[in-house]
């Protein structure tokens, strides 16, 4: 897989952003905001995660 994801230009609490996301997931069957809400979320929790690890 190639990594084309930088740190440029990436709002704060953000590791992967959804448009990435979206596209590896390919089509989304359902619900896309639901998705996307969802993955916002989990990907908060990530990136806060990792925050406090380097805090410390």
């Amino acid at each position: 897989m190639k990594r084309e994801l930088t740190f440029n230009n990436m709002p704060p609490g953000v590791c992967v952003p959804w448009e990435a996301k979206a596209k590896e997931l390919g089509e989304i069957k359902g619900d896309a905001a639901l998705i996307r809400k969802e993955w916002e979320k989990l990907d908060l929790f990530g990136y806060l995660y990792l925050w406090n690890w380097v805090q410390r």
